[in-house]
């Protein structure tokens, strides 16, 4: 498969009251796409976790920010 992209819009409940994004925020989005990829392979993230009790999880993730993002912004994300 080649690259996956995901593209979500920051919303008033990503953000801290100056309208920038929360950080643990990025981590619950990069969790959002990687279940809509999942969903695109054709695996019910639910399914796995629920019925078949199969996980897939983040083992180990860093961030660099480059700036911040703030309300309003498209970001996308790629696997």
């Amino acid at each position: 498969m080649k690259e996956f992209s995901y593209s979500k819009k920051v919303r008033f409940g990503h953000t801290d009251p100056a309208g920038i994004v929360f950080y643990p925020r990025y981590f619950e989005m990069i969790n959002e796409a990687i279940e809509d990829w999942f969903e695109i392979l054709g695996y019910s993230f639910e399914d796995m976790h629920l019925e078949q009790k199969f996980g897939v999880p983040m083992v180990h993730i860093e961030a660099d920010f480059a700036r911040a993002s703030r309300i309003g912004d498209d970001l996308d994300f790629c696997l």
